[in-house]
């Protein structure tokens, strides 16, 4: 099974965020060897949801909020999804 990418991963969304907030700096490594800053990957995440990174009206902090904020709702479904398949194919 191939490994899911930095995007998709709980550890960018939920613990790489808390560990930039303190002020360190994060790199993803992709399947391919090649490197992805933490800031890079939320930038490439914020283009793949349509999201903007600037806005006039909203702080980066804000925006960043709604970008990591609809990639936990997109990856908590996953993960419930497939925890319901697992149960199943083990009870089945």
């Amino acid at each position: 099974m191939r490994g899911k990418g930095p995007l998709e991963c709980h550890r960018t969304i939920l613990v790489a965020r808390h560990l930039a907030a303190l002020g360190l700096h994060i790199e993803h490594i992709h399947a391919d060897g090649r490197l992805e800053s933490q800031t890079a990957a939320l930038s490439r995440l914020a283009r793949t949801l349509k999201l903007p990174e600037e806005d006039m009206f909203h702080s980066r902090e804000e925006l960043l909020d709604e970008v990591y904020g609809r990639q936990e709702a997109r990856i908590a479904h996953d993960l419930s999804h497939a925890d319901a398949v697992q149960a199943g194919s083990v009870a089945g």
